[in-house]
């Protein structure tokens, strides 16, 4: 394993601890304070009183984190489609080297070598417009 690779699980699982930790901390304060309200000598109106107020909050707590959600997602597709591109484009310009080597060895052979060649540039033609037609299906699914 690389040490990009390395890096990169290491991030991973420091994104992953976070989020544990935040949805257990956020599940930990809606229950200590449902149990807190619950149990302490209250009048109904304050009780209810009490849990509206705890009940606001966690619905602009839960925005909040919908809104980070988001945004990181949103980060996360871009980084992806723009690494789509870069190997779309790897692809293509080593896929047109191999087409010119191809075309070369073409002129050089005899007329008889030449319709296999012709062939073989068909096959890596349609092979071309077959990784592309992938591509732009992962990138559309994004």
């Amino acid at each position: 394993m690389t040490k990009k690779e390395r890096n990169q699980l290491e991030e991973k699982e420091e994104r992953s601890n976070a989020k544990d930790f935040l949805v257990g901390s956020i599940v930990g304060a809606v229950v200590g304070a449902a149990t807190a309200l619950l149990l302490a000598p209250k009048s109904g109106k304050e009780l209810r009183k009490d849990l509206n107020e705890q009940a606001s909050l966690l619905k602009e707590k839960t925005e909040t984190l919908k809104d980070t959600a988001i945004t990181k997602g949103s980060d996360l597709a871009a980084a992806a489609k723009e690494k789509t591109n870069t190997l779309t484009k790897a692809v293509s310009e080593q896929s047109s080297q191999l087409l010119n080597k191809v075309k070369s060895i073409k002129k050089s052979e005899s007329s008889e070598t030449t319709d296999e060649a012709t062939g073989a540039d068909s096959d890596i033609k349609t092979k071309l417009k077959e990784t592309q037609k992938a591509f732009e299906e992962t990138e559309a699914n994004l």
